[in-house]
């Protein structure tokens, strides 16, 4: 690993210990950073301490690994699709995700685990529509998902009353139940995702290169997109569709790092777990007592940061 490379996974590593103190001590209820230590190991508020237990750790796990997820997700489909903005939440994947949840719970909604399974059949099911209707040309691929996004979102607009929040999981609302296994199941898919990670590099030779060497493209891209999907759907499943994020920390994760995925991946885990921790915790503190959902802010920063993309690097890259 470069120097420079070495001295961003400091200073992220620094930023994310930073980012978790500031998500306990942050809210309605706030105490200092040595008031908060000293409820932790001690618990002698015991309000402050149920508070910090059951609403802000709960939180605070499960936008660690919802950040790190998605952003890992969002650069094995750039990857694979060979597309710089290729990301679950525009290529529809996540609101396939999000409409199977709800047609879950109408169908089966006293099944283990519901929200989980619903929403990786949903993402897959997204993505064999996306990749059975893409042609060659990478801007179809972002129209056709743009496409199949709003008639997902259409068709769950149907199923809810007007005025009704149309997304019923997020950071807000997430249990401990919810939370282990948004933990258990995310981190398993980003420990696969690290193993697999040299595959993507693979993808940088043109399609006849690798034919010629004997690697089986079409097995490797596969799998590469189903974890891709597994990761954004397990976190769809759980705190709702969150935009561009897969797009942003990708991108930086490149320019800090450089474009080998083995060094991508993980840095992308823990840059896009600092980045979505410190956007809900921002979210929450910015209108005390009320708060502003993370998906919203991230639509806000995301869309600057996606139009300054396109403009500087076009949509095809094949990095």
């Amino acid at each position: 690993m470069k120097k420079n490379g070495m001295l961003a996974y400091l200073l992220v590593l620094a930023c994310l210990i930073i980012a978790i103190g500031w998500a306990f001590t942050a809210g309605a209820n706030q105490h200092s950073l040595a008031a908060t230590w000293q409820t932790l190991i001690g618990g002698h508020d015991r309000a402050y301490f149920r508070t910090l237990m059951t609403i802000r750790l709960p939180r605070i796990v499960a936008a660690l690994v919802s950040g790190a997820a998605l952003s890992v997700g969002g650069a094995l489909f750039q990857a694979t699709l060979r597309n710089s903005i290729a990301d679950p939440s525009i290529l529809g994947i996540s609101a396939g995700a999000d409409l199977a949840i709800l047609l879950a719970g109408f169908v089966a909604p006293h099944m283990l685990l519901t929200n989980f399974v619903a929403a990786v059949i949903g993402g897959g099911v997204s993505l064999v529509l996306l990749v059975g209707l893409r042609g060659q040309n990478p801007y179809q691929l972002i129209l056709i998902g743009v496409a199949l996004n709003a008639m997902f979102v259409g068709i769950k607009a149907l199923f809810v009353a007007p005025g009704t929040v149309l997304s019923a999981q997020s950071f807000a609302t997430i249990t401990w139940a919810q939370t282990l296994v948004l933990a258990i199941c995310g981190v398993l898919g980003l420990l696969v995702a690290m193993m697999i990670a040299p595959w993507a590099n693979y993808l940088k030779i043109g399609d006849a290169q690798l034919a010629t060497i004997g690697l089986p493209l079409p097995w490797l891209k596969r799998c590469l997109l189903l974890v891709a999907v597994y990761l954004t759907s397990t976190v769809t499943a759980y705190v709702g569709v969150l935009p561009f994020i897969g797009i942003i920390v990708p991108h930086l994760s490149r320019w800090c790092v450089g474009h080998d995925y083995r060094e991508v991946i993980p840095f992308a885990t823990m840059l896009g777990a600092l980045v979505l921790l410190v956007i809900d915790t921002f979210g929450r503190v910015i209108t005390v007592p009320n708060e502003i959902a993370a998906a919203t802010l991230l639509a806000v920063v995301g869309g600057p940061a996606l139009i300054l993309i396109l403009s500087r690097k076009g949509i095809y890259n094949g990095d």
